[in-house]
């Protein structure tokens, strides 16, 4: 039987390429490497169209304990105005590979572009790798079977956020906005459309929490399920004096709810006033 021999020219860049691709798996397997913390954080643009709606997911890794990763969603205009869309933080466990996902976030029409900008807890050497950008159709809808399933396992969680404001100078409007003690937009209501801006307004206005002002962060009138997040404004933010701060505390205690659900997205939010 005649054996066939390559040449040794050939034999050689065989095994180059074999080493090539065993290393780019070995990469792909790890991920891309980067630092974050302290300080340091990764942003990159994303090319999405305005008026439209996405999922965006990544997988990250980390050897780095007791920390996490936070995937925001920024809308940079042409006024270099940053406006924060939507927030998920996710703790790592351990150094599997693990996603962060924004499920469901709608884009606004007006100008400028869409920045995803990720964070960290601690300082350290973090991988991410499987960036996903997916275009979604609906929104995604809690069903009280969802509701009780996630109850159940995750015990309770918000349903929306209360600004008591009472204390405070604070007027109604129509475009109140909540910053951090820092000066950080946590919720503007940017993505309202017109028709409820106008019938009914990104934010719920009492001077009570009654029963029925609560039912503007319920669920579901069919699992009339509600747990409101109360916070105390510290300021007044704004010329038309329509908008607040709140604590760093309390800030961190809203993103870290926001992390169980986006009650943002659900316009959940009320303004306690005189």
């Amino acid at each position: 039987m005649e054996r066939f021999i390559l040449p040794a020219r050939v034999s050689a860049l065989l095994c180059l390429i074999l080493l090539i691709l065993t290393l780019n798996q070995g990469v792909m397997a790890m991920g891309t490497a980067l630092t974050l913390g302290a300080g340091q954080d990764f942003r990159f643009d994303l090319p999405l169209d305005g008026g439209k709606s996405y999922s965006i997911s990544m997988a990250w890794r980390t050897e780095v304990e007791d920390t996490a990763v936070t995937m925001t969603l920024c809308h940079i205009q042409s006024n270099n105005e940053v406006i924060q869309h939507h927030v998920s933080r996710h703790i790592l466990d351990g150094n599997s590979w693990q996603t962060i996902e924004i499920p469901y976030v709608e884009t606004p029409s007006g100008p400028g572009r869409f920045e995803l900008v990720i964070a960290a807890d601690q300082a350290g050497r973090y991988y991410w790798k499987d960036l996903k950008v997916e275009r979604s159709y609906a929104a995604p809808e809690m069903s009280p079977v969802h509701v009780s399933e996630k109850l159940a396992t995750e015990g309770t969680f918000y349903t929306g956020l209360v600004v008591d404001a009472r204390h405070l100078d604070v007027r109604r409007g129509m475009s109140p906005r909540i910053y951090s003690e820092s000066g950080q937009l946590l919720y503007g209501g940017v993505l309202a459309g017109q028709e409820l801006v106008q019938d009914k307004g990104v934010v719920g206005y009492g001077s009570q929490l009654t029963s029925e002002l609560l039912g503007r962060i319920a669920l579901d009138s069919e699992y009339p399920y509600v747990a409101p997040l109360v916070v105390e404004a510290i300021a007044v933010a704004d010329a038309s004096k329509t908008g607040v701060y709140i604590s760093a505390e309390d800030t961190q205690r809203v993103l870290e709810a926001m992390v169980q659900y986006d009650f943002f997205a659900r316009y959940a939010v009320i303004f306690l006033v005189n």
